[in-house]
């Protein structure tokens, strides 16, 4: 599975990490055609827009918010989870 944290880091992107491991970025996460992106950990939020388009996502993970838009253009994803936020 694609390391989000070590992407975060690395990249310096904004972000904390709960005591139950809840990733919270602050701003946007752009993961545009970034190969190795398969997935995304389970209850994570987005405060700005979230881009992966060009990914090889196949699946939303549960819990997923994100604050503004969500692009998944070029993904395979065909079926939106049931507890999916998405505000812009």
């Amino acid at each position: 599975m694609f390391d989000l944290i070590k992407h975060l880091v690395k990249n310096d992107i904004q972000h904390t990490v709960s005591d139950n491991e809840n990733i919270t970025v602050t701003h946007n996460l752009d993961l545009e055609d970034i190969s190795g992106v398969d997935a995304l950990p389970d209850n994570l939020t987005v405060g700005g827009w979230l881009d992966l388009r060009g990914t090889s996502i196949t699946a939303l993970p549960d819990n997923l918010t994100v604050g503004g838009g969500l692009d998944l253009s070029g993904t395979s994803i065909t079926a939106l989870p049931d507890n999916l936020t998405v505000g812009g």
